[in-house]
C-alpha cells in the first residue's frame, strides 16, 4: 500500500497524517480486527465467528457513524441490513457457541466499525483514501509484528507465497478499492455492502473447491444479495 502511495506521488501526504490522533485510532482498529476476528474463529468456529463479526459490523458502524455525526444510515438501510443478516445466518449455518469467542467476534466487529467510520471522516476531510489506509494499515501491521514470532508457517516457501498473496491481493488491493467508497458512502452502508464477502467466498468454494451448498445456503446468498441491492439503490437515490 505504501508502494502504491509512492507510485501516485503522495508520499508528502503521509507525514501530516501521522500527527493526527485519529489515524492512530484507525490503526488500532485495523490491528484489533485481525487479532479479535481470528481469536473468535478459533474459539467458536468459522460459522458463528463469521456471523457475529461480519453481522455486527454494519450495525456497529451505523451506530458509531451516527454518534460521530457522520449521518444516520436510515430506516431503509436498517431493513436491508436485517435481511442481509438473516441471509448470513442461513449461509453460515450452525456452530459451537463459546461466550468468549462471541465476545472476541463482537470486538472484531467494533474494530471494523472504528476504522470504517473514522477512515470515512478523514477521506471526507480531503485526505486521499489510499494514503489514509496505507498509513493506518502500516501502523496496524507494526502493532501486530510481535505476534509474527508465533506464526511458524510463514517461514516456509509456501507460507511466504501465501503471505504475499494475502498482503497484496486480499488486503492491499481489496482495501485500496474499499477506500474509493470512503468519501462518498455512509459508514453503515459501507459495512453492509462488505457482507458480499461471505457470498464471494461461498461461490469460490462451490466453483473452485467443488464444495456443496444446501438449499438454506443458496437462500442465504439470495437474501444477502437482496439486502445489498436495496442499500445500493438507496445510495443511488
Amino acid at each position: 500500500m505504501l508502494a502504491f502511495v509512492g507510485w501516485r506521488g503522495r508520499w508528502s501526504q503521509c507525514r501530516p497524517l501521522l500527527r493526527r490522533p485519529v489515524v492512530w485510532v484507525i490503526a488500532c482498529g485495523v490491528a484489533g480486527y485481525q487479532a479479535f476476528f481470528f481469536a473468535g474463529l478459533e474459539r467458536t468456529g468459522v460459522a458463528v465467528g463469521t456471523l457475529v463479526a461480519l453481522g455486527s459490523a454494519p450495525l456497529l458502524a451505523g451506530l458509531l457513524g451516527w454518534l460521530a455525526q457522520e449521518g444516520a444510515p436510515g430506516w431503509l438501510w436498517l431493513a436491508a441490513t436485517v435481511v442481509a443478516l438473516a441471509g448470513l445466518a442461513l449461509l453460515t449455518g450452525g456452530g459451537s457457541v463459546d461466550p468468549i469467542g462471541v465476545g472476541f467476534a463482537l470486538l472484531a466487529g467494533g474494530s471494523y466499525a472504528v476504522y470504517t467510520v473514522f477512515g470515512a471522516r478523514l477521506a471526507r476531510d480531503g485526505h486521499s483514501p489510499s494514503v489514509v489506509l496505507a498509513v493506518s494499515f502500516t501502523i496496524g501491521a507494526l502493532i501486530l509484528v510481535p505476534f509474527l514470532a508465533t506464526a511458524g508457517w510463514v517461514w516456509s516457501a509456501g507460507g511466504m507465497a501465501l503471505a504475499l498473496w494475502l498482503g497484496l491481493a486480499a488486503t492491499s488491493l481489496a482495501y485500496l478499492l474499499f477506500g474509493l467508497g470512503l468519501p462518498v458512502l455512509q459508514p453503515g452502508h459501507i459495512a453492509t455492502l462488505t457482507l458480499l464477502e461471505p457470498v464471494g467466498a461461498t461461490m469460490l468454494g462451490v466453483m473452485v473447491l467443488g464444495e456443496s451448498l444446501p438449499a438454506a445456503g443458496w437462500l442465504g446468498c439470495a437474501l444477502i444479495l437482496l439486502g445489498l441491492a436495496v442499500v445500493g439503490l438507496g445510495e443511488r437515490r
